[in-house]
């Protein structure tokens, strides 16, 4: 009897124990494609218990899936993959993660206040979220955790509002992010006021009927490539966003009458359909999905818009049908020749994604002298590299402008960790890429716009000395070279010297592109 009631209050503690975990824990579930603050939280639980071998990028991958399936077996839990409410509070429970409050604060002149920064968690960083999340600078989930995901958002704000980037939210921040609020209010998002239907669409919304329809509607005019869900999430912002840059409105990718508005126009117009969005250099849109694969007798809009390009850049000279015959499959051959590529007349994603970020090197491809970009500054991006890094593989290309010569050039990715480690594609690109550093070799940083597969372009640094190992053996750099992007400084310091210079380049590039563009 003795032993059976102490197995009994042992089995009681342990679930009052799991009841408490869980009210501390986040009731939101995690699953494969995810991004959030509290991912990393997980991935570094994971790896406490030797399950997880990648990084703490607060991406929920396929590493960090086949980890928590092994935790789950290991704990007898449901082995779907998915981080949902027990599979977290038991994680927390075995690696002992606390879930107390920051206790992180400062006194201004005005008063005492809240300084929020890395790692705090509480309901001032959730508000804080949901106001940066309004005014368009955070795409990640409402937790009240204060990960790498929030810092990029408050480091992005403070930027544009010329505040001290250093991704604290202090009684500075806090205040001016309150008043851009204020005078956000008389902006799109408010609009819908005076609108008949007072609907206003923003990330976070969820199992809405509106939303269902906004997506649809974006679908149809070839903005938006997610499913119908009526979840407000990061592809329908974006696709909202990219819908305001291209009508001239206000592109905060939030949804308020004026943009509702000018969407049913586009819609009952009928006249601009899908290739409104194609219209906008700047749209992603407008490039291939490199998703597809394009063979021989496929026949579809995707088709027309490869031998559009491809003829553009003078590799194609048949009739542009949409039908992918044995004149297209030439031309795709010859290209992926000219690229190093497999010439097997396929357009699978390296050869897809090879043709996008060529296109974007400048209007007419690089036979140019790669003096031109398509890109404007209003595109590029100031982005923490460690949150869009696993968007693109290895071995896909990007584009690479220099603002301060106008040169050019294209890159093969091999590696993304703490920054990307590429190569020049051809020979003529190491020419051009030289001629943007005054012809010498040189590990002086120097600032760039990098165009990717998806058409997004982020600002940052590269040098041209090449330095083991590489691949590529017919392009004149026998090495590859480092492209570093936006990380904190915090960060970049604790890697070393060469990374806090090259942030330092980033930083100083950027503030001149908003003087210029923003």
């Amino acid at each position: 009897m003795m032993i059976a009631s102490k197995k009994k209050w042992i089995v009681m503690a342990l679930a009052i124990l799991m009841v408490c975990v869980c009210a501390l824990a986040s009731a939101q579930s995690y699953s494969l494609g995810d991004e959030a603050d509290e991912i990393e939280n997980i991935q570094t639980a994971l790896k406490k218990l030797k399950l997880y071998s990648g990084g703490i990028t607060g991406h929920y991958g396929e590493k960090t899936q086949a980890a928590v399936k092994l935790f789950q077996k290991r704990f007898g839990l449901k082995e779907d993959g998915i981080a949902g409410e027990d599979t977290i509070a038991m994680l927390y429970e075995e690696t002992g993660i606390s879930y107390s409050e920051s206790s992180d604060s400062s006194s201004s002149s005005s008063g005492s206040s809240d300084t929020l920064r890395h790692g705090s968690r509480s309901d001032a960083v959730r508000q804080m979220q949901e106001d940066l999340t309004t005014l368009g600078y955070y795409s990640g989930s409402i937790s009240g955790h204060y990960g790498t995901l929030t810092e990029a958002a408050v480091m992005k704000f403070q930027r544009a509002n010329g505040l001290s980037a250093d991704g604290i939210a202090g009684a500075k921040t806090l205040a001016k992010i309150a008043t851009a609020l204020g005078n956000s209010s008389s902006g799109s998002s408010s609009s819908s006021s005076s609108s008949s239907s007072g609907v206003t669409l923003r990330y976070g919304m969820e199992d809405s009927e509106d939303v269902r329809t906004l997506q649809q509607n974006l679908k149809d005019l070839g903005y938006y490539k997610g499913s119908v869900t009526g979840d407000f999430g990061r592809l329908t912002k974006e696709a909202v966003y990219n819908f305001q840059r291209a009508n001239d409105l206000s592109a905060d990718g939030v949804a308020g009458s004026k943009t509702l508005s000018k969407i049913a126009s586009e819609m009952a117009g009928g006249s601009s359909g899908s290739s409104s969005s194609g219209s906008s250099g700047s749209s992603s849109s407008s490039l291939l999905d490199t998703s597809d694969t394009l063979m021989l007798g496929d026949r579809s809009d995707e088709v027309l818009k490869l031998q559009k390009m491809l003829a553009e850049m003078g590799y194609y000279s048949g009739n542009q049908t949409g039908h992918y015959g044995e004149i297209t499959e030439e031309a795709v051959i010859t290209f992926q020749k000219a690229m190093g590529l497999t010439a097997d007349g396929m357009a699978g994603k390296r050869t897809l994604s090879a043709i996008n970020a060529k296109y974007k090197n400048n209007d007419t491809g690089s036979s140019s002298g790669g003096s031109s970009s398509g890109v404007s500054g209003n595109d590029v991006r100031y982005e923490n590299f460690y949150n869009w890094r696993r968007n693109y593989a290895n071995g896909e290309y990007c584009s690479v402008y220099d603002p301060e010569t106008g040169y050019t050039w294209t890159l093969r990715i091999m590696t993304k960790d703490a920054h990307m480690d590429a190569e020049p594609l051809t020979a003529e690109d190491t020419a051009i890429m030289n001629k943007a550093f005054g012809g010498e070799t040189t590990w002086t940083p120097k600032a760039v716009w990098v165009t990717f597969s998806d058409g997004k372009t982020y600002i940052g640094s590269t040098h041209n000395t090449p330095h083991s190992p590489f691949h590529l053996k017919d392009n004149n750099f026998d090495g590859h070279l480092c492209v570093h992007f936006p990380i904190s400084m915090e960060k970049a310091q604790e890697i070393g010297p060469y990374a806090t210079s090259h942030q330092e380049t980033i930083n100083e590039a950027w503030d001149k592109l908003l003087a210029q563009y923003r």
